[in-house]
Order: C-alpha cells, then structure tokens, then sequence
C-alpha cells in the first residue's frame, strides 16, 4: 500500500470515528431530554374510539402524561359501549367522552341542550359509578346532516326539515349513510326519524366506517350522510351541512372522563388534563381533523406541534 493510500485509509477511519463519537453524544444529550418515567408512578392506559378527533386526543393526552414522567398505554375501541364498558371494569383509566352520549346513551335520559347544563349532569350522574368528568372542553362533537352542495342548490335544502319535505314530497328514495353505532344508538337513527317525522327503509340505508361517511356523499355512492360536524372533510368535499332545524342534535362536547381511584391517588394528571381540555376550541379541533384526514400529518406530529403552540410541553 502506498503512502498516499496509507495516510487516505487512516484519515478516513478517523473521520468515522469523529462522526460516531459525535452521533453517540447527540443521542445521549437527546436521551437525557426525555423524561424518565419514575417507579413511583403508575402506567396509565388510555383509550380511544374509531374516530381521527378520539385518536388525536389520546395521542396528545399521552404525550403531555409521558412528558410528566408517566408511562402509558393506549387502546383503541370500535365503539361507545366497549369503550364504556372498559372504563367501569377499569380496564382503561381515562378517555374523552361525549357529553350528551353519556346522558341519552349511557344513562337513558332525554338530552340537554345547554353545554354547561349537560356537563355538570352527567359528572353528577356518573360520580356514582367512581367516573369523574374534568373539564368540559369547547369542542363540540355533534351529529350532523350533510349532502352535496349541488343537490342542496338544485332542491333549495337548507334545513333538515327540507329535506325530509322533499323526500316526502318527490317520494324519492334518497339513499342514507351513517355508521353502524348510530344505528342502534338511543339518541341515533330512531330518535332522528321520531323528531322529523319520516321513517327510512332497510334498503335506503348503508352502514359504513365513520371515515367513509363525507367520501360516499362525494362519490354519490349515497345522497345523504349522517356523521359528525367536526369532520373537517365536510368544506373539503363540497358538502354542505344542513340546519338541524328541530334539534334532534343536542350538544356532544368532549371532555376527559377518568376513574376515581387514578385521580385520587395522582392528583396531578387532574391539572394536566384540565389545562388540555381548557386549550381546545371547536374550530381547532376541525383543523386538527383536517391535517390528519386530508393532509395525512400523522397523528403524533399534529399533536406535539399543537402542545408546543398552546405552551403545554416545551
């Protein structure tokens, strides 16, 4: 070997070395930025249901508990019920909640459409099974009624009322999408059809995935959709919501719900949660939505960069 090729070799080998040594300490300096979970604390498991907004909650909840020093596991559920019932039988120790799916669905009660009115009766209602509700955020999850701006134009529907009138009118079998929980939900489809008035027939309905519901109206593969207001596809599509004129649709807005025994023993998860929940608006919460739905931001970056914006991790 030459001279030349001797010294190339061994300046080369150093300049790895440097490079390694250099990446070995960026890596410790960002290890010790993480927070290292004490022994003392618990894991908390937190859940979510088949929702981008329910996912997005949960990823930011963990992040800001991770970032307390809490280890965490999460859980996804297909619906309200197994998530419900995994939250009495203590299988998860919190998630957001619904107000008024509490009240009609869980506790069977008409709804309530004052916000504050609806919070503070179902926290009372459900302090009795050991579920504390902590903070009733301003994002406001309700049911909505949307179809295509073309066909709203061409039949001057601006109300739900209008629709039903001219389905009834036109005896037209407009077809309907929804999803499969608001079939069978006590506030769902039998409470909207009892409040309007009209019936829908088997074959006029199409039980689909939440993420699917503004898509099918688009693709005109159903004329009307049943989903949630919040969906930040709606603008995006060219849809347009109609007036819920008779108020079939109560408020939904959600809030962090945790077992008794996780507040009682970690206070602290308490504040975390409530300055969260106090952070959200409606209109954010949609282009939280719209940056996962429509850009696809994946759902841990949206999160973390909202937290940074509002100050609640650094």
């Amino acid at each position: 070997m030459t001279f030349k090729a001797l010294l190339f070799k061994n300046s080369f080998l150093i300049i790895i070395s440097i490079l390694f040594l250099t990446s070995c300490s960026l890596r410790e300096k960002e290890e010790k930025k993480r927070p290292i979970p004490s022994t003392d604390l618990p894991t908390i498991t937190i859940g979510a249901k088949s929702l981008t907004e329910q996912y997005i909650l949960m990823t930011m909840t963990s992040i800001l508990l991770r970032d307390r020093g809490y280890s965490v596991n999460e859980i996804r559920f297909l619906d309200s019920p197994a998530i419900r019932s995994a939250i009495e039988e203590q299988v998860i120790d919190l998630y957001w909640e619904y107000t008024n799916t509490a009240r009609m669905y869980y506790h069977k009660y008409p709804p309530i459409y004052d916000p504050y009115e609806a919070f503070d009766t179902v926290k009372k209602e459900d302090e009795r099974k050991n579920i504390i509700w902590l903070e009733n955020s301003h994002f406001n999850s309700s049911w909505g009624i949307m179809v295509k701006k073309g066909l709203a134009k061409q039949h001057q529907l601006k109300t739900v009322s209008d629709l039903i009138e001219y389905m009834k009118k036109s005896n037209h079998q407009l077809k309907f999408a929804t999803n499969e929980e608001f079939l069978i939900r006590e506030d769902g489809l039998n409470h909207l059809e009892k409040v309007y008035e009209f019936t829908l027939s088997e074959n006029q309905l199409l039980a689909i995935e939440s993420d699917l519901l503004t898509l099918a109206v688009r693709e005109e593969r159903v004329d009307v959709s049943i989903g949630m207001v919040s969906d930040s596809r709606i603008s995006e599509y060219g849809l347009l919501l109609l007036e819920d004129d008779q108020k079939a649709f109560p408020p939904y807005n959600a809030a962090p719900v945790v077992t008794k025994k996780i507040i009682e023993n970690y206070p602290d998860i308490q504040s975390i949660l409530v300055k969260l929940s106090k952070s959200i608006t409606h209109q954010e919460m949609i282009q939280l939505n719209y940056q996962v739905d429509v850009l696809h931001i994946e759902e841990t970056k949206v999160a973390k960069v909202f937290l940074e914006e509002k100050g609640l991790i650094n």
